[in-house]
């Protein structure tokens, strides 16, 4: 549906955005995923057209957007990070001035209304100000504002960020319904647990493309194994050994008590770190992004 081609964007001396291609498919959950500086904002900006591009094109069911930003805004809904949702008003009302707002007829503003509240189970907490929602909940009414012009483009700027793991849960079992509608979705996040769930994962590294394909293609193109180690003794001391070793340098971090480890080829690392226990685990979404970005 939208195609990046060598999108590039900088704010003084820093490159925000560095020639990035990325596809973002009809029907399906696009995710970007990078830590905070890494460009998924810039990027959902220009998209919508509220920082201009440098250069490269952007593209909508094949031809160029140029600088008519009106094709995409007409089709989409945008939820930056930091959604304004007026904090004395309550949920309805939030929602009938979004609504008129996006300009949508009385009768349809009714029937979508009630219909997003169900959904989000935001019904019984209509007449409840903004300000007095929890995280969660001013997360799914911001959903629900911009979904009241039926847009088919969802454009989601880290929607859970600061939500709890419950509401994180319910907000993207609304995403995949939403899906199953058949609409377009992205959206980026922090959270490298959380970009697994989507159907194609973009990650980023300093405005640059790290790596891009489905969960199942990025671990089947994954060139390193993962053994998550329990040290004999003092942790830190073993960090500190592995520090030191120039084949393991660098291939290992900390995860509460236990030492990840990324090794390529048939050897393990039992021999070269004391250990009480050693299994060989199938690498997260978190341990390819780190073996990556260390190789870049």
């Amino acid at each position: 549906m939208v195609r990046f081609q060598e999108i590039s964007k900088a704010f003084g001396a820093i490159r925000a955005v560095d020639r990035v291609s990325l596809e973002i498919a009809p029907a399906a959950i696009t995710i970007l995923a990078g830590a905070d500086g890494v460009g998924k904002s810039t990027l959902f900006k220009m998209l919508v057209g509220l920082v201009k591009k440098d250069s490269g094109a952007i593209l909508l069911n094949g031809a160029e957007v140029g600088d008519d930003y009106s094709r995409v805004t007409s089709v989409c809904g945008y939820m930056p990070e930091k959604f304004s949702l007026y904090a004395d008003l309550s949920v309805e009302e939030n929602m009938d001035f979004f609504a008129a707002v996006q300009q949508v007829p009385e009768p349809r503003r009714r029937e979508l209304k009630q219909r997003l509240l169900e959904r989000t189970g935001m019904a019984p907490f209509r007449r409840r100000r903004a300000g007095a929602l929890s995280g969660g909940m001013k997360q799914k009414l911001a959903l629900s504002t911009i979904l009241l012009s039926s847009p088919q483009l969802i454009i989601l700027d880290e929607p859970t960020t600061g939500v709890d793991p419950l509401s994180r849960i319910e907000f993207f079992a609304i995403i995949e319904e939403l899906k199953r509608e058949g609409r377009t979705i992205v959206m980026s996040t922090p959270y490298l647990d959380e970009a697994e769930k989507g159907d194609h994962i973009v990650l980023l590294r300093g405005g640059r493309v790290l790596r891009q394909d489905s969960i199942a293609g990025l671990r089947r193109a994954f060139p390193a194994r993962m053994f998550r180690i329990l040290p004999r003794g003092n942790v830190f001391a073993a960090m500190q050994g592995i520090a030191a070793d120039p084949e393991l340098a660098g291939r290992a971090y900390l995860r509460g008590k236990f030492i990840r480890c990324l090794q390529e080829g048939a050897e393990n690392p039992g021999a070269r770190i004391p250990h009480l226990e050693m299994v060989e685990e199938r690498p997260t979404l978190e341990d390819m992004y780190i073996y990556y970005e260390r190789q870049a």
